[in-house]
């Protein structure tokens, strides 16, 4: 149930409070808000693959649209999530303008607290979900998320290149989304961008300029309008977001009905290598559903399965999906012959996943690789249950390698889970 409350300020004396500035509605159909709409194209890229889409969806053909990224991704901000979230709105306006109706799918895979880092893991499991076919378009959300990526631009280059290399030639859009102090990723993430010659979306370029303008001067949108908190846009918010990526589709449309159609070139510029890095883009997901082939696992105490996880909400639906529920649990001190979870594992990159909690009762956990400390796992960082992924070497070559997690020492009757691991086996 929900209730209204009265808020009550009581001032110091002297102190005058200012007037306050009444949002105006918004309108969608004048020429200002086109205006501010056309400012997010920051590049249209190599139009090739998305050209071949539009061309796929008006001729009644199955065309797939994937989104994946951070919380604005899965939804946060709009009420109701499933229907309001722009990943659902731009998925409606482009069976509206440009399919023939029920030949349009559509996969959303947004994760609150999700960087490219984890995204990259789970691009397989939650966007190609087993297929052997590809989406047609996947717009890339990760612009206010990534500052939490320690490669610093390799997994997001890696993912990108994972989406571009596959067999069926699916298009790649990246999605700028921005922060109410005005903060984002894209300085960093455009310039790999550029180099795929990607079309590119800055809702930054297009919402940003108007909270500085003053109403009757062009301004038709105000912060408090855009945002339903600091982090994550309101119902309107998401609404030009969607519009913004729906503008960005109806340009490449007209291109197609004027002729200027392009050569797809993506496979040249894959070809030149990596702006940042391409370590990670073959990355593979190891959870207990495929640890017995992946590697070798005694797991010990770690015998336990975390039901208490990061839920999203995927797709349309509106329950939520756990994340990672194959999982390792070590749930308290137990009288095993094995102290400690170990694995063998052949692999030149591995990364794991472990849960953060801000409950008291979960403790910190030691992690060895091949007898040396790499680094002690605090599921406390965060402060609430979140899926947290942390690179525990990235080499050139492919070894043999022992891994053993314990807890820490004093933390022996606390519990710790470990969701997973992403690891490279090829050179």
């Amino acid at each position: 149930m929900l209730g209204g409350v009265n808020v009550r300020f009581f001032l110091n004396d002297g102190y005058k409070i200012p007037e306050p500035i009444e949002d105006t509605e918004i309108d969608f159909s004048s020429g200002y808000y086109d205006e501010m709409i056309a400012g997010s194209l920051m590049s249209l890229g190599n139009t090739a693959r998305i050209e071949k889409a539009i061309r796929k969806a008006a001729c009644g053909e199955d065309v797939t649209l994937a989104f994946i990224g951070g919380s604005v991704t899965q939804g946060a901000g709009a009420v109701p999530i499933h229907t309001e979230c722009y990943a659902y709105k731009t998925y409606q306006a482009f069976i509206e303008r440009f399919s023939t109706g029920s030949n349009v799918h559509f996969i959303k895979a947004g994760a609150g607290g999700m960087s490219s880092e984890l995204g990259v893991v789970r691009y397989d499991r939650d966007v190609i979900r087993g297929a052997d076919a590809s989406p047609d378009i996947v717009i890339v959300e990760f612009a206010v998320n990534d500052e939490d990526d320690e490669t610093k631009g390799d997994c997001f280059e890696s993912l990108v290149r994972r989406i571009l290399k596959h067999p069926d030639n699916p298009a790649v859009i990246l999605l700028f989304s921005v922060f109410a102090d005005d903060w984002n990723l894209q300085d960093r993430l455009s310039k790999i961008g550029a180099h795929y010659e990607l079309p590119m979306v800055s809702i930054k370029n297009a919402v940003t300029p108007q909270f500085w303008l003053k109403k009757g001067h062009g301004c038709i949108l105000s912060k408090n309008q855009f945002f339903y908190d600091m982090f994550h846009p309101s119902n309107i918010g998401h609404r030009i977001i969607s519009d913004c990526l729906i503008t960005l589709l109806e340009c490449i449309r007209t291109n197609i009905s004027e002729g200027r159609n392009m050569e797809d070139t993506t496979q040249r510029l894959l070809d030149k290598g990596p702006l940042i890095g391409s370590t990670y883009e073959d990355i593979k997901l190891l959870d207990r559903s495929t640890g017995t082939d992946a590697a070798q696992i005694i797991c010990g105490p770690f015998d336990g399965q975390d039901r208490q996880l990061q839920c999203v909400e995927m797709d349309t639906d509106i329950t939520g999906t756990m994340l990672f529920p194959d999982n390792w649990m070590y749930q308290g001190r137990k009288d095993t012959a094995l102290p400690y979870f170990e694995m063998k594992i052949k692999c030149r990159v591995l990364m794991m996943i472990y849960k953060d909690s801000g409950e008291p009762d979960v403790g910190t956990a030691d992690v060895y690789v091949d007898g040396r400390k790499i680094m002690t796992a605090d599921p406390h960082i965060k402060g609430w249950i979140h899926c947290n992924p942390a690179i525990l070497f990235a080499e050139e070559e492919v070894k043999e390698h022992i891994v053993k997690i314990c807890p820490t020492f004093g933390e022996e009757d606390k519990s710790f889970t470990i969701l997973g691991f992403g690891y490279v086996d090829n050179k």
